[in-house]
């Protein structure tokens, strides 16, 4: 147990760890470990060892297991990508009710900032007819998302390397019925507020915006969709944001293009969520 233990952490969370590196090395639940008088041989309890080390040096849980969790799927977890996020879910949940009733699938869907390809697996595994779009500038998380997409077995989705703060004239060839997105989001300034296990083991490119733009990627998005041809008329966006920040966020959309906005909190009670519908 004391190797579990961080700077910042506590005995309960290093009890949590420790039982859940114990279910992964042993293959079984705790209940499972009892009843079968299990015992670690000893390249078990190497393993354990390395891994408790790895996470007492401030790597996150899902690196170590090299797994994460979203919306019932299970995804390969590395540093080539975001660790996905509960909150990441509550916005494809909200975006999914936008759906009206009686919708048939086949919708195009496209996801800015991709990453681990979560939000379009998500997507993907509760509408299996809609033509996902996966976009992100990394290489390195779009060979995660193709992973993640070939061990569920979802081989029909579309993976596109682009940078949309690049001017992008020739794309898309037709427009999406909805655009979802999770961009980064938090200034610079906030590094320190940040657990070390997000700040010096997440990519970097994938957090944090300058400081003195921090709607850098909003204001993007918002212009290609209205101004551009990346949503059709009646649409919807459908963005992640800071906290702090949905209010401009939704200052974004004017009147003359958009309609239906929608600010929404998280589970937590935080404002967290912005959508809105094109004209």
């Amino acid at each position: 147990m004391d190797r579990l233990k961080r700077k910042d952490g506590d005995e309960r969370e290093s009890l949590a760890v420790s039982r859940l590196l114990l279910d992964y090395v042993s293959g079984m639940d705790r209940s499972e470990r009892i009843s079968q008088q299990w015992r670690a041989s000893e390249s078990q309890l190497e393993k354990m060892s390395l891994m408790a080390d790895r996470w007492s040096s401030d790597e996150p849980l899902q690196y170590i297991l090299n797994e994460a969790h979203f919306m019932g799927l299970t995804l390969q977890a590395d540093p080539r990508a975001l660790i996905p996020r509960p909150e990441t879910e509550e916005l494809v949940h909200a975006l999914l009710d936008k759906i009206p009733p009686g919708v048939s699938e086949g919708l195009r869907l496209l996801d800015i900032g991709t990453g681990s390809g979560c939000i379009a697996l998500a997507w993907k595994s509760r509408r299996p007819e809609d033509h996902v779009v996966g976009l992100d500038v990394s290489e390195d998380s779009l060979a995660q998302a193709r992973l993640n997409a070939e061990k569920l077995r979802f081989n029909d989705l579309d993976w596109t390397c682009r940078d949309i703060l690049m001017e992008n004239s020739d794309w898309p060839s037709s427009p999406f019925d909805m655009v979802v997105s999770n961009p980064p989001y938090i200034p610079n300034i906030e590094r320190h507020t940040l657990a070390a296990d997000v700040v010096n083991q997440e990519p970097e490119m994938a957090l944090f915006v300058p400081d003195a733009d921090p709607l850098l990627f909003y204001r993007r998005i918002v212009e290609g969709c209205c101004q551009e041809g990346w949503l059709r008329s009646g649409g919807w966006l459908g963005f992640e944001c800071h906290r702090d920040f949905t209010e401009e966020v939704c200052a974004l959309f004017k009147d003359a293009f958009w309609r239906d906005v929608d600010r929404r909190k998280d589970l937590n009670g935080n404002w967290r969520m912005v959508f809105a519908r094109l004209r």
